[in-house]
């Protein structure tokens, strides 16, 4: 049942909880998945993580939530062999081969955990995943953590935005990105969690909060030569994704066909 996809406008989406998550998960998607991951490990300065983890001092378990391709969860795994680590997903899209300490589980995050306790629980890039990321996950990842563990969330905040003030309100790429939010929260899945992370790990009982801001540029307008190729970077990931992140919530909140949604 798992693989049996629902096709919608040229594209597949999970079977598993079928129209719980509005995005595909067809090979395009995937592709898109793992440059988009290339292209956050390098605004991240090539980091797996920013909890404390070393050599002298790993998880014993590990929880990465939504793990998509599992591509995080594999290359944590290879850097940390003593671990035990769990991939969560939807969709079975992960690779065959991985090393034997990372195992992947078909399942829904929001459901009562029962691989725990953890020592570290993990989320990347989950816009859209959960009605409710507070209390589905970061209340559950403070209740199945182990003394000392640490939850770690590397998320983005979809809206563009500019540092010079100088985007106009009526910039095209603004009024989809805005109009993809309130369809988000429309079907109840909001994709601009990432602004409240920081006072939801407190309000759920997490203590030594830190957060951390990145900018990710977008096209070529950085003056330095690695933002620049960045933000070319980002630029091809949005023009490859933008299909996927409209067709979904475009035709199931706003009842539009992919005629009115693409233009070709």
């Amino acid at each position: 049942m798992i693989h049996r996809y629902r096709l919608e406008n040229g594209r597949t989406y999970h079977a598993y909880r079928d129209g719980s998550y509005h995005y595909p998960n067809d090979a395009r998607e995937q592709e898109r998945l793992n440059w988009q991951y290339d292209v956050l490990h390098d605004v991240m300065g090539r980091r797996l993580y920013f909890a404390p983890w070393s050599r002298k001092k790993w998880p014993r378990k590990v929880l990465d939530i939504a793990t998509g391709t599992g591509k995080w969860a594999i290359e944590f795994a290879d850097e940390f062999p003593e671990s035990q680590v769990i991939g969560t997903e939807l969709s079975p899209i992960q690779p065959d081969e991985y090393s034997p300490n990372v195992e992947f589980h078909i399942d829904d995050s929001t459901y009562n955990w029962q691989d725990g306790p953890f020592d570290y629980v993990h989320t990347r890039m989950t816009l859209g995943c959960w009605e409710n990321m507070q209390m589905s996950i970061l209340q559950q990842a403070f209740d199945n953590l182990r003394p000392g563990g640490w939850c770690e969330s590397q998320e983005m905040v979809p809206i563009p935005d500019c540092d010079d003030g100088t985007m106009p309100p009526d910039f095209s790429f603004l009024q989809w990105a805005t109009e993809l939010d309130y369809a988000s929260l429309q079907a109840n899945r909001p994709i601009s969690d990432g602004q409240y992370l920081k006072r939801w790990y407190t309000e759920v009982g997490f203590v030594d909060v830190h957060e951390e801001i990145l900018k990710v540029p977008l096209n070529g307008w950085p003056s330095d030569r690695r933002n620049k190729e960045i933000g070319m970077r980002w630029l091809c990931n949005l023009q490859d994704g933008l299909s996927g992140f409209t067709l979904g919530l475009h035709h199931r909140v706003y009842g539009r066909t992919q005629e009115e949604i693409e233009v070709r």
